[in-house]
Protein backbone atom coordinates (compact mmCIF):
# COMPACT_ATOMS: atom_id res chain seq x y z
CA UNK A 1 0.00 0.00 0.00
CA UNK A 2 2.74 3.03 0.69
CA UNK A 3 4.90 1.86 -2.74
CA UNK A 4 1.33 2.50 -4.45
CA UNK A 5 0.98 5.84 -2.58
CA UNK A 6 4.80 6.60 -2.93
CA UNK A 7 4.01 6.35 -6.83
CA UNK A 8 1.06 8.75 -6.90
CA UNK A 9 2.56 11.03 -4.80
CA UNK A 10 5.87 10.76 -7.04
CA UNK A 11 3.29 11.81 -10.29
CA UNK A 12 1.44 13.91 -8.96
CA UNK A 13 4.91 15.85 -8.13
CA UNK A 14 5.56 15.49 -12.05
CA UNK A 15 2.17 16.26 -13.23
CA UNK A 16 2.09 19.70 -11.07
CA UNK A 17 5.41 20.79 -10.70
CA UNK A 18 6.47 22.05 -13.99
CA UNK A 19 2.90 24.40 -13.80
CA UNK A 20 3.88 25.87 -10.45
CA UNK A 21 7.31 26.70 -12.01
CA UNK A 22 6.08 28.29 -14.88
CA UNK A 23 3.12 30.59 -13.14
CA UNK A 24 6.42 31.58 -10.75
CA UNK A 25 8.56 32.93 -13.80
CA UNK A 26 5.54 34.58 -15.15
CA UNK A 27 4.93 36.84 -11.58
CA UNK A 28 8.64 37.30 -11.39
CA UNK A 29 8.95 38.49 -15.02
CA UNK A 30 8.70 42.51 -16.22
CA UNK A 31 9.78 44.96 -18.40
CA UNK A 32 12.83 45.51 -19.15
CA UNK A 33 14.02 49.33 -19.09
CA UNK A 34 14.38 49.45 -22.43
CA UNK A 35 10.98 48.82 -23.21
CA UNK A 36 10.11 51.48 -20.62
CA UNK A 37 12.28 54.20 -22.61
CA UNK A 38 10.59 53.25 -25.38
CA UNK A 39 7.14 53.68 -23.94
CA UNK A 40 7.96 56.59 -22.31
CA UNK A 41 9.38 58.30 -25.50
CA UNK A 42 6.21 56.94 -27.54
CA UNK A 43 4.20 58.45 -24.94
CA UNK A 44 6.16 61.94 -24.73
CA UNK A 45 5.96 62.40 -28.86
CA UNK A 46 1.79 61.77 -28.88
CA UNK A 47 1.82 64.03 -26.89
CA UNK A 48 4.15 67.11 -27.74
CA UNK A 49 2.25 66.45 -31.40
CA UNK A 50 -0.96 67.10 -29.31
CA UNK A 51 -0.10 70.23 -27.76
CA UNK A 52 1.34 71.73 -30.64
CA UNK A 53 -2.45 70.93 -32.48
CA UNK A 54 -4.09 72.33 -29.67
CA UNK A 55 -2.03 75.29 -29.74
CA UNK A 56 -2.98 75.48 -33.49
CA UNK A 57 -6.16 75.52 -32.71
CA UNK A 58 -6.22 77.91 -29.82
CA UNK A 59 -4.62 80.23 -32.37
CA UNK A 60 -6.96 79.76 -35.07
CA UNK A 61 -9.98 80.76 -32.42
CA UNK A 62 -8.21 83.58 -31.76
CA UNK A 63 -7.63 84.89 -35.16
CA UNK A 64 -11.56 84.38 -36.14
CA UNK A 65 -12.60 86.13 -32.75
CA UNK A 66 -10.04 88.94 -33.86
CA UNK A 67 -11.87 88.99 -37.21
CA UNK A 68 -15.29 89.19 -35.62
CA UNK A 69 -14.15 91.83 -33.06
CA UNK A 70 -12.98 94.06 -35.83
CA UNK A 71 -15.85 93.83 -38.16
CA UNK A 72 -18.43 94.81 -35.60
CA UNK A 73 -16.13 97.54 -34.77
CA UNK A 74 -16.11 98.34 -38.47
CA UNK A 75 -19.71 98.28 -38.53
CA UNK A 76 -20.19 100.27 -35.35
CA UNK A 77 -18.05 102.97 -36.88
CA UNK A 78 -20.30 103.23 -40.19
CA UNK A 79 -23.58 103.27 -38.10
CA UNK A 80 -21.98 106.29 -36.36
CA UNK A 81 -21.38 108.47 -39.40
CA UNK A 82 -24.09 107.37 -41.05
CA UNK A 83 -26.70 109.49 -39.48
CA UNK A 84 -25.14 112.70 -39.12
CA UNK A 85 -24.28 112.20 -43.09
CA UNK A 86 -27.59 112.03 -44.25
CA UNK A 87 -28.62 115.51 -41.66
CA UNK A 88 -25.41 117.10 -43.35
CA UNK A 89 -27.23 120.55 -45.09
CA UNK A 90 -30.91 119.92 -43.29
CA UNK A 91 -32.13 123.50 -42.96
CA UNK A 92 -34.57 124.62 -40.39
CA UNK A 93 -33.02 128.18 -39.45
CA UNK A 94 -33.66 131.09 -41.85
CA UNK A 95 -30.22 132.01 -42.24
CA UNK A 96 -28.38 130.14 -44.66
CA UNK A 97 -26.31 126.92 -44.42
CA UNK A 98 -24.18 126.31 -47.59
CA UNK A 99 -22.62 123.10 -49.22
CA UNK A 100 -19.19 124.20 -47.11
CA UNK A 101 -21.10 124.65 -43.96
CA UNK A 102 -22.86 121.28 -44.12
CA UNK A 103 -20.28 119.18 -44.96
CA UNK A 104 -16.25 119.82 -44.65
CA UNK A 105 -13.58 117.52 -44.97
CA UNK A 106 -10.15 118.37 -43.24
CA UNK A 107 -6.80 117.39 -42.13
CA UNK A 108 -6.13 115.30 -45.70
CA UNK A 109 -9.37 113.66 -45.53
CA UNK A 110 -8.69 112.21 -42.09
CA UNK A 111 -10.96 114.51 -40.17
CA UNK A 112 -14.92 115.42 -41.25
CA UNK A 113 -17.35 118.23 -40.02
CA UNK A 114 -21.13 117.80 -40.50
CA UNK A 115 -23.38 120.89 -39.85
CA UNK A 116 -27.21 120.50 -39.53
CA UNK A 117 -30.06 122.40 -37.99
CA UNK A 118 -32.10 120.49 -35.36
CA UNK A 119 -34.99 123.15 -35.20
CA UNK A 120 -35.77 126.67 -36.03
CA UNK A 121 -33.35 128.26 -33.31
CA UNK A 122 -30.62 125.29 -33.07
CA UNK A 123 -27.48 124.62 -35.26
CA UNK A 124 -25.45 121.19 -34.40
CA UNK A 125 -21.83 120.80 -35.64
CA UNK A 126 -20.75 117.02 -35.47
CA UNK A 127 -17.11 116.26 -35.70
CA UNK A 128 -15.14 112.76 -36.33
CA UNK A 129 -11.25 112.18 -36.32
CA UNK A 130 -8.67 109.13 -35.38
CA UNK A 131 -6.45 109.80 -32.67
CA UNK A 132 -4.26 106.77 -31.37
CA UNK A 133 -5.73 104.24 -33.12
CA UNK A 134 -9.46 105.41 -31.90
CA UNK A 135 -12.44 107.09 -33.32
CA UNK A 136 -13.06 110.41 -31.38
CA UNK A 137 -16.07 112.69 -32.21
CA UNK A 138 -16.63 115.91 -31.36
CA UNK A 139 -20.35 117.61 -30.88
CA UNK A 140 -20.95 121.74 -30.47
CA UNK A 141 -24.95 123.10 -29.99
CA UNK A 142 -26.26 126.26 -31.80
CA UNK A 143 -22.68 126.36 -33.48
CA UNK A 144 -21.63 129.06 -36.56
CA UNK A 145 -20.84 125.44 -38.45
CA UNK A 146 -17.41 126.60 -38.51
CA UNK A 147 -14.51 124.07 -37.79
CA UNK A 148 -12.05 125.10 -35.14
CA UNK A 149 -8.26 124.44 -36.40
CA UNK A 150 -7.70 122.89 -33.26
CA UNK A 151 -10.05 121.22 -30.70
CA UNK A 152 -9.32 119.20 -27.61
CA UNK A 153 -13.12 118.40 -27.06
CA UNK A 154 -12.68 115.16 -28.42
CA UNK A 155 -14.17 112.22 -27.05
CA UNK A 156 -12.83 108.42 -27.33
CA UNK A 157 -15.77 106.10 -29.24
CA UNK A 158 -13.71 102.88 -30.01
CA UNK A 159 -11.29 101.02 -28.46
CA UNK A 160 -7.51 101.11 -30.30
CA UNK A 161 -8.02 99.06 -33.74
CA UNK A 162 -8.85 102.29 -35.88
CA UNK A 163 -5.96 102.09 -37.65
CA UNK A 164 -6.98 104.84 -40.65
CA UNK A 165 -10.22 106.39 -41.99
CA UNK A 166 -10.57 108.96 -45.15
CA UNK A 167 -13.57 110.74 -45.95
CA UNK A 168 -13.67 112.09 -49.60
CA UNK A 169 -16.18 113.57 -52.19
CA UNK A 170 -16.38 111.85 -55.16
CA UNK A 171 -16.58 113.91 -58.77
CA UNK A 172 -19.64 112.96 -61.29
CA UNK A 173 -19.22 114.43 -64.56
CA UNK A 174 -16.90 116.97 -62.79
CA UNK A 175 -18.94 118.00 -60.43
CA UNK A 176 -19.35 116.93 -56.62
CA UNK A 177 -21.65 114.81 -55.88
CA UNK A 178 -24.13 114.57 -52.80
CA UNK A 179 -22.42 111.22 -51.34
CA UNK A 180 -19.86 110.50 -49.05
CA UNK A 181 -17.17 107.87 -48.90
CA UNK A 182 -15.56 106.19 -46.38
CA UNK A 183 -12.81 104.27 -46.20
CA UNK A 184 -11.92 102.76 -42.87
CA UNK A 185 -8.91 100.79 -41.84
CA UNK A 186 -8.64 98.48 -38.83
CA UNK A 187 -6.36 96.67 -37.08
CA UNK A 188 -6.06 94.47 -34.46
CA UNK A 189 -3.12 92.21 -32.35
CA UNK A 190 -4.16 88.80 -31.85
CA UNK A 191 -4.43 87.53 -28.22
CA UNK A 192 -1.57 85.60 -27.42
CA UNK A 193 0.18 86.34 -30.49
CA UNK A 194 2.66 88.43 -31.86
CA UNK A 195 0.61 88.03 -35.51
CA UNK A 196 -2.01 91.22 -36.21
CA UNK A 197 -5.69 90.93 -38.09
CA UNK A 198 -6.06 93.87 -40.50
CA UNK A 199 -9.97 94.75 -42.39
CA UNK A 200 -10.62 97.43 -44.48
CA UNK A 201 -13.88 98.21 -45.13
CA UNK A 202 -15.67 101.05 -47.61
CA UNK A 203 -19.04 102.54 -47.93
CA UNK A 204 -20.89 105.44 -49.85
CA UNK A 205 -23.08 107.54 -47.71
CA UNK A 206 -26.02 109.16 -49.27
CA UNK A 207 -25.76 113.13 -48.41
CA UNK A 208 -30.21 113.68 -48.71
CA UNK A 209 -29.98 116.76 -46.93
CA UNK A 210 -27.36 118.14 -49.42
CA UNK A 211 -29.67 118.06 -52.38
CA UNK A 212 -29.96 121.28 -53.74
CA UNK A 213 -26.99 123.07 -51.39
Amino acid sequence: MSSKRGSLLRKYKLAFEPKRCLLSRSLQAGFSLTELMTTLAIIGIISAALIGVMNNLNQQSERMNSQAELLLAGRHVMDMIEPWAALAGHKQKTDALTGNDAIEILDSGGRIKFCFDTDSSMRRQIGFRVNAKRLQTREVENADCTAPSNPTDWENVTDQVVDGLVFSRPLINGTTSATLDVKLDLQRIVIGTDETVTLTMRKRFALFSMVGL
